[in-house]
């Protein structure tokens, strides 16, 4: 990401422009969508936390997530570079595929440092899983309701009574 990107951004984030002043200052160059996808391969390539927080910020305000970025969103969820990972469970929860209930799982047991003194990801993860509701995620959240971590085994045993009643 260029520096007169992280500029723009960073006046969207502040306010001093609209998203609107946003679009048309951006579109003077290239196709949003596109250039979107190409930036968050390099970030990840280049492993650029603060770059991927201004490039997540510009994703959910234009709507810019889908299901062709899961594969990423999975590898980037277990991963230690980055400050983003509840806002990764929260797409991957959203987009509901099977493909990302082994990286929940993962993630719901990795304690990343700048997370170390709460649950919350573990949590995300877990309801992630528990709206998935495939029988591999009900698998994981039976792994889960076994933890020595009362809030994660509460929210693990939560979401398999969730989705045994939701069967009946």
């Amino acid at each position: 990401m260029n520096q007169e990107l992280r500029i723009l951004i960073n006046k969207l984030i502040g306010g001093e422009i609209t998203d609107l002043e946003f679009l048309d200052l951006f579109k003077g160059n290239i196709e949003i969508t596109s250039y979107f996808d190409k930036l968050l391969e390099v970030i990840c390539i280049e492993k650029n936390k603060n770059d991927l927080g201004l490039l997540f910020y510009i994703g959910f305000t234009f709507d810019l997530f889908d299901e062709r970025h899961l594969e990423m969103l999975n590898q980037l969820i277990t991963e230690a570079w980055h400050k983003a990972h509840e806002d990764i469970a929260g797409l991957l929860q959203y987009f509901q595929s099977n493909s990302s209930v082994e990286s929940l799982y993962k993630a719901a047991l990795t304690k990343f440092e700048y997370l170390h003194y709460t649950n919350a990801l573990a949590v995300k993860c877990i309801w992630a899983l528990g709206d998935i509701n495939t029988p591999e995620s009900k698998e994981k959240l039976e792994l889960l309701s076994k933890s020595k971590e009362k809030e994660i085994k509460k929210n693990a045993l939560h979401q398999l009574k969730r989705i045994t009643n939701s069967i009946k």
